[in-house]
Parts: C-alpha cells; sequence; structure tokens
C-alpha cells in the first residue's frame, strides 16, 4: 500500500491511498468545519450544511447525484463532528474517476435552493426528535450541557428553534468561512492505476481560498458538576467524565491507558469487580474523545438504578487499589497489545485505513498523528501509566446520571456528591511513581477450498496475505429454529456462556490471555445456527485455536456466570418494554412468522430463562457437538496444510456422525392485520409489510433487488416520503431472508403527528409497484447496484468466513452465494414484474408504536 499526500495545481491537498488490486475504493472530503465553530444563533447549521450538501448540483439536481452513485453500486454519506465535516463515497475501484467527479462537483457546486429547505428542515428536526427519545443520545446531550464549554457545550444536530429557522444566508456563511482550501483534505483509495488521469480530474474543480479554522481549546467546565436526569428507561446509565489532555501532549498516552486499564474488556478492574464478580452494572466502558485542542476521559456504566450506593462504594474500592499500587505489567501489556492490533485490522478495509488518515488530518493537521500516538502508547511505562492515572482522578468530576421516570433524584444526587468528594479525597494524597487434499473449490474464488476433517465435519479455507491475521468460526445447527415456546432463547444463553472458561482453563485465565494477545473469542446464536467466532494475530494462532476448541468441546458454563448472564438478559427484555421499535418488529414477527419459532423473541422470555439450569444447557450443547454438522472455517494467512494439521489434532474427540436434512416447518403466517402499541413519544414507529419466501427461492431474490430499488438516497422512498414530504428521517425497507421463511416490509420512524401521511405515502408506493412495476432501465440498474454492493460488501476475513459458512453448514454449497448473484444478473424483465404485481397485491400487516 503506498501513500501519498500533495498539493495539486488548484491547491487542493490530496492524498492518494493506492492499494494494487484492490476490489474495492472510497473517495473522501474532509473540512476542518464542525458544530464547535457555531455561533448560539446558528447551532447545527454544520449539519444542516452536510444534509444541504446531498441536495445536488447544477448538473446533477435533487437525488441524481445519489443515483448516479448507487447506480454502479456505491455508497454515499457523511457525517458532522464537533471539529470537522467528512463527505464521502465508498465505490468499486472500476468507478473512483467517476466518484471523484461527483464527490467534488457535490462539494464544489451545490445549488443550495429556497424550495429544499423546509422539507431538509423537517427531516433534520425528525433527527433530532430520535436523538430525544433515544436514552443515549439524550444522556450525552445532558452531559454536554452540564460538563463542556464553549463550543462543545451544545448538541451537534442543534436545537430545535434553530433548526426549524436556517435561511439559505447562514448556510452560505458557513461555508464560505470554513469549506475552503486551508481546510479541505481530499482522499483518493484504491487500485489508483491511471493516477494520472485522476489528477487531471481533481485539478478541474476549485475549491475556494479562505482562512484556516480557529478552535478554541476544549475544556471541561473548572467546577465539578452532578446532573440527574429521568428517561423511558428501566436502567440507570451513569457516565463520569473528566479533563483529558490533547492528543498530542506528551502524557495523553499515560492517561489513556490508564483509562483502558481501568474499564476496557471483561479483564479490566472496574469489569471484574463491578460486572463479573457482583452482577452490580451490566456493563462497563472507558473511553478518551480528542478534540482539535483537548479531550475528555469517560468512564460508564449502566445497573439497577437501587445498586448506585454499591457500585460507588466499589468503584472506590477498586480505584483506590490501583491507585496505590499501579497496574501490573500483563494489564498494561494487554491494553498496548489492542491498540496496536487495531490499527493492523484496520488494514483490511481500504476505506477504515482511508478514515485513520483523514480524521487524523481533520483533527491535528497531520495524517499520521494516530501513528504516533501508537508509538508513545508503546513506550508508556507502569510508572507513566500510575503517574497518568492519578492526574486523571485530580480534575474536576463530572457526574451525568440518568434514572428511569418516576425516580426520586434527591437522595440520588446526594450520593453522586458523596462520591465526588471519595474521588477528590483519594487523589489528594497519592504519590506518583519515582521517577489433507480439498474436495471442494470454487468456481468464483480461487482462494477458497472445503474439506472434510472426518464425516460430519467441515473445514472451509480461505488464504489472505494482505495482513497476519486470521478468523476462525464454528457453526452448528441450532438456534431459533430448534426451540420451542418451552425452550425459547437456550441457544442464545448457550451462545452467551460459551466462553466463560473450560476444563483446565478458568474464566479469568482465559480473558486474561485472550485481551493480552489482542484477540477476540465470542459466541454467537441465529435463527438457524449458533457457534463461536475467534478473531486473532496469526502469530498466536496455536495458542488461541487451544482456547477456541477447549471452549468450544468442554465449556464449564460456570453456575456465577450463569446467574449474571440470566439477569442481564431479564433486564434487557425488561428495558425492550419501553423500546417502541424493538416491540414493533416483535409484534410484526408475530404475524408473519406466527406458529414458527421465528416468531419467538432470540432472547427467550421471562418464563423460559427461569426454567434453564447450566446442566440443561451443557446437556443441550453437549448432543449437538455430538450429532449436528460442524462447520469450521479459517481465513488468514497460514497455509491450507498448516490449519488442517492442526484442526485435526484439536478435533480427534469429536466422534464422525451422519449429516441428515432437517424437514423445514412452513409457518401459518398472519395477513392484513393492523396493531397500534401505544407509546408517549415524539415519533410513531411504523412496519408495513407481509410474509415472504426461504432462501434459495427465486423470489427472495426478486425481494433482494426490489429492496436494492428502494434503499439508498436517489430510491424514490426516500425522495418521495423524506426529502419531499419532510415525513421522517429514515425510512427504509427490510427483508428478512432466512432457511425456513421470510418477511418483507418498509420501516419508518415518523412524527405522531406524521404518521397518517406517512402511511398513505408508503402504501401509495407499493401499490405503484403493484400497478406499474418499474421501468427495464430501472431493472437493470439494481443488477449493477448489487453487483457493486457486493464488491464493496465482502472485504475482512469475517466478511468472508459469514459469506461462505451458513451455506455450506446448510446444505447449499460453497458457491450458494455466487450461485444467487448470477441468478440476479440473469433474471427476466417479464418475470419480475410478474412478481411485483403478485406481492405487491397482498394484505399488508401494519404495525405501529407510538401515541394514539
Amino acid at each position: 500500500m503506498k501513500i501519498d499526500q500533495v498539493k495539486l495545481d488548484n491547491k487542493l491537498q490530496t492524498l492518494f491511498i493506492h492499494s494494487p488490486g484492490c476490489s474495492a475504493g472510497t473517495v473522501q472530503v474532509w473540512f476542518r468545519a464542525g458544530s464547535a465553530l457555531e455561533q448560539h444563533d446558528n447551532q447545527g447549521i454544520a449539519h444542516f450544511l452536510e444534509h444541504m450538501f446531498f441536495k445536488g448540483t447544477p448538473t446533477r439536481p435533487g437525488p441524481q447525484l445519489a443515483h448516479d452513485i448507487e447506480s454502479y453500486g456505491g455508497e454515499v454519506n457523511a457525517f458532522t463532528s464537533f471539529d470537522y465535516t467528512c463527505y464521502y463515497i465508498n465505490t468499486p475501484s472500476l468507478f473512483l474517476d467517476k466518484s471523484v467527479d461527483i464527490l467534488l462537483d457535490m462539494v464544489a457546486n451545490p445549488l443550495f435552493i429556497d424550495e429544499d429547505i423546509p422539507a431538509e428542515q423537517q427531516v433534520v428536526f425528525e433527527e433530532y426528535r430520535r436523538a430525544m427519545d433515544n436514552p443515549s443520545q439524550f444522556n450525552f446531550i445532558k452531559l454536554q450541557e452540564a460538563s463542556f464549554t464553549g463550543g462543545y457545550k451544545h448538541p451537534i444536530l442543534g436545537r430545535e428553534d434553530t433548526i426549524l429557522k436556517f435561511s439559505r444566508k447562514q448556510i452560505s456563511n458557513f461555508r464560505e468561512n470554513y469549506y475552503n482550501l486551508e481546510n479541505a483534505l481530499l482522499v483518493v483509495a484504491g487500485d489508483l492505476k491511471d493516477r494520472e488521469a485522476l489528477e487531471s480530474k481533481i485539478s478541474s474543480f476549485r475549491l475556494p481560498q479562505g482562512k484556516k479554522s480557529e478552535f478554541g481549546p476544549f475544556k471541561v467546565n473548572p467546577e465539578a458538576s452532578v446532573n440527574v436526569h429521568e428517561k423511558d428507561t428501566r436502567q440507570a446509565t451513569l457516565t463520569l467524565c473528566l479533563q483529558s489532555p490533547e492528543y498530542q501532549d506528551i502524557t495523553a498516552a499515560g492517561q489513556d491507558l490508564a483509562i483502558n486499564c481501568l474499564a476496557h474488556g471483561e479483564t479490566s478492574r472496574f469489569y471484574q469487580a463491578l460486572v463479573a464478580k457482583t452482577s452490580l452494572c451490566n456493563g462497563v466502558a472507558g473511553s478518551s474523545m480528542y478534540f482539535a485542542h483537548g479531550g475528555v476521559h469517560m468512564l460508564k456504566m449502566s445497573f439497577p438504578v437501587e445498586n448506585l450506593n454499591k457500585v460507588s462504594h466499589l468503584f472506590m474500592e477498586t480505584l483506590r487499589e490501583a491507585i496505590g499500587t499501579g497496574f501490573k505489567p500483563d494489564e498494561l501489556t494487554k491494553i498496548k497489545n489492542q491498540y496496536i492490533s487495531s490499527k493492523i485490522y484496520e488494514r483490511e478495509s481500504i476505506e477504515s485505513y482511508a478514515f485513520s488518515l483523514g480524521h487524523g488530518f481533520a483533527q491535528s493537521g497531520n495524517i499520521h498523528c494516530e501513528d504516533d500516538f501508537i508509538e508513545r502508547i508503546r513506550a508508556a511505562s507502569v510508572d507513566d501509566v500510575r503517574k497518568g492515572l492519578i492526574e486523571v482522578f485530580k480534575n474536576p468530576s463530572h457526574f451525568t446520571l440518568q434514572v428511569p421516570m418516576g425516580t426520586k433524584t434527591g437522595p440520588l444526587s446526594r450520593e453522586l456528591m458523596r462520591w465526588q468528594k471519595a474521588l477528590k479525597a483519594s487523589v489528594a494524597k497519592a504519590k506518583g511513581p519515582a521517577a489433507s487434499a480439498p474436495i471442494g473449490t470454487s468456481k468464483h474464488d480461487p482462494a477458497v477450498v472445503v474439506t472434510e476433517l472426518k464425516p460430519g465435519i467441515t473445514f472451509i479455507y480461505r488464504q489472505n496475505k494482505l495482513t497476519p491475521t486470521f478468523v476462525m468460526h464454528a457453526y452448528m445447527k441450532g438456534g431459533q429454529s430448534f426451540e420451542t415456546p418451552k425452550t425459547a432463547g437456550i441457544h442464545h444463553l448457550v451462545g452467551r456462556l460459551l466462553t466463560y472458561g473450560y476444563k483446565g482453563t478458568g474464566y479469568s485465565k482465559l480473558k486474561n490471555e485472550l485481551e493480552s494477545l489482542s484477540s477476540s473469542l465470542s459466541g454467537f446464536s441465529g435463527k438457524n445456527a449458533y457457534g463461536l467466532t475467534l478473531h486473532g494475530q496469526t502469530k498466536d494462532f496455536e495458542k488461541l485455536g487451544g482456547h477456541f476448541f477447549g471452549t468450544l468441546l468442554q465449556p464449564e458454563l460456570p453456575k456465577k456466570f450463569f446467574e449474571h448472564e440470566r439477569k442481564v438478559i431479564l433486564r434487557a427484555l425488561d428495558n425492550q418494554k419501553e423500546d417502541p421499535t424493538k416491540q414493533a418488529f416483535k409484534a410484526f414477527y408475530r404475524m408473519v412468522f406466527n406458529d414458527h419459532p421465528y416468531a419467538m423473541d432470540l432472547a427467550g422470555t421471562p418464563a423460559t430463562l427461569k426454567s434453564f439450569t447450566p446442566a440443561s444447557l451443557k446437556k443441550i450443547h453437549g448432543a449437538h457437538l455430538k450429532n449436528s454438522h460442524l462447520v469450521i472455517t479459517y481465513c488468514g494467512d497460514l497455509d491450507f496444510s498448516v490449519v488442517q494439521h492442526e484442526l485435526l489434532a484439536l478435533l480427534a474427540p469429536l466422534p464422525p456422525r451422519k449429516v441428515a436434512k432437517r424437514a423445514a416447518k412452513k409457518p401459518k403466517a398472519i395477513r392484513g392485520r393492523a396493531e397500534h402499541l401505544d407509546f408517549k413519544r415524539e415519533q410513531t414507529q411504523i412496519i408495513i409489510g407481509a410474509p415472504a419466501y426461504p432462501i434459495g427461492t427465486r423470489e427472495d431474490l426478486y425481494l433482494k433487488m426490489i429492496s436494492a430499488h428502494l434503499s439508498g438516497q436517489s430510491s424514490e422512498l426516500f425522495v418521495e416520503v423524506r426529502d419531499k414530504q419532510g415525513l421522517c428521517y429514515s425510512v427504509s425497507p427490510v427483508h428478512v431472508s432466512a432457511l425456513e421463511a421470510g418477511c418483507w416490509a418498509i420501516y419508518i420512524g415518523s412524527g405522531h403527528d406524521k404518521t397518517e401521511a406517512a402511511v398513505a405515502a408508503i402504501t401509495r408506493i407499493l401499490n405503484n409497484l403493484r400497478d406499474k412495476g418499474i421501468k427495464k432501465e430501472e431493472f437493470e440498474r439494481i443488477k449493477t447496484m448489487i453487483d457493486g454492493q457486493n464488491l464493496l460488501g465482502i472485504q475482512t476475513n469475517e466478511d468472508y468466513a459469514q459469506f461462505y459458512s451458513i451455506p455450506v453448514l446448510h446444505g447449499l454449497g460453497l458457491d450458494y452465494p455466487h450461485r444467487n448473484n448470477d441468478a440476479i444478473r440473469s433474471a427476466k424483465y417479464e418475470d419480475f414484474q410478474a412478481f411485483l404485481e403478485k406481492f405487491f397485491g397482498s394484505k399488508w400487516n401494519i404495525v405501529k408504536a407510538g401515541p394514539r
């Protein structure tokens, strides 16, 4: 991979990232222009301006801009932060030149038509409403208000009164002030075969001269604060924030490592104390957020509100121990390895690597600042980290606590103020430290092969020499389709418990070793399968392989952690009762899947969860290990023979098994039903859909095609419902394609006062598809779009492992996904039109979750 940063004839700083042979590419424009530059009367203008750039140019008006990109399988989007805004197109490398042309046209020649502003104000207002409804986003807004200062104190989205009053003059003024050559970086990444032509194309565009954006220092409020607020949630969420030095500061690495040693990963001090050993908290996390000049450390934990007193005392006990003795060398090594491995994994995807370099420019003006920070991480000693820990907690502390509605907040505020005093006292006197041959191949992918290790145990291997990393999956038949109303959720619970240690290796030892090697091991469960996933570096394959198969074959499922996981799942199920989106989808799935196991909640019910025991979980997992078809998939850079030899040794205890085909159950689906779930919210969540088809059917592929047609910013769905009428922030098709049954729907979150208009707009689109279908040119465009999406969607080892494993497990064959793509390419227009008339003549189920 070759990196070259140059200033072209038009004075635009451009970063070229050449990755020979890469099928995917990305084009990004970064501007040092974010919400921190706003004034009181235009708060939110940076984000609103981002939206307005998507309204087209003189040569690509309105949705034509997105239409052109999506026609070749590309995807266009943008995001606004405090200090910068980024616009990007992810594209097949074949269309890099066209993507450069479109993106630079977009940022250099925006229309900014007055008529577009009112509808977009409604779109952004819906995004604002969504944020107000979302407990996590609302919590961060409260944290900003109480803890941040200056331009960082207000939400990036702005306020209701500013959003609904933005003018064209405000939009133009902000663009003229900050969208200039001093603040811009263009990133072009992919297989840059014809760089000379790309440079010529780029140089034909002009951005204005201007002054470099000046960001003031980011400062956490110098006066400690306590904020307690109520929200529609069942669990309390506490966020503690403290001042951090800026990213380039020599002390930042030590402080960042200290926060992560405390709260990152399942072997961290706070996770062990507050979650793993006591179940006082559902989760604990620690992170640092950096801005142009300064930063903030954050510790976040969720728990039942009645646990606050116990949480605060155990938190302080754990912190005092860390301050007193510092961290152990292996704790520090673990976190350092995670930082370093994150940079290695990042290079698997061209767009994520490009984003990291662009972000470096936007944050500090140096594309390599993340690499410089990693070097400071490498150099930090145990003493540096202990010193950093003490310095972190010498800063004024800011507590933001979100609690369920109706909670008495007075006692909670007093407990938090007591906690603040304890924090201050804990560091007041603290002193820093003294100075076999494959039996199957793919016709489409020469890097992948499949073989049988023993009867009923299949090995899929795909080589990827680009990075020294690997992914290994184990898939067994199981999941929802194997459950009954009395056993609902059992595979989900097994999946969560698998990684809590195995015979001879307890939970603590396992997690310590995994995290010290910057690897991850997790269980999963779905509709028709469950199993394990391992991510690691190739140098550790032998050790990690032992942990992987020990976990799979001899899991302990300890009663202590069984009780903890069950408790957390029960809390999550309880919390879902206040989530209108989840409840709407649950109701919809009960209609379309009805008597089929897919209708049940993947996590089960309180009744089924309470009936399970560690013994019952071991019994069902043991039965699958003995009888189920097992698929082991490896994607990485080791040679086939090396991996195969290791697997044969590790799988020796397993007996061969006969793979029998299981009869699929067809649900007795419900059609034409309407249901309204009452929630007091700003928005109503709406689902309009019908039962559909299982995978392996031509009709299922047709639904994939129509979903592509209705997706994206140039789609009729997006343009009519969002852009023209401002009925929502987002609207999209939902296609559930599974082994035994499927469903299809349109989902929209719309203001409670726009519900009927939203339903009518969507119904018109569905009826139009039934009555008129689509034009032939659009039919062909869909095929090109899906081809492009496939090229972008399969890049990493994880992508390939998922791509091949499920079809092989269910007897569909290694090339099943490729055959599907061929079937889409060869689909006939007349057959597709006939399908649209039939399917979109369905009796639709309609679910609404919101105010009546």
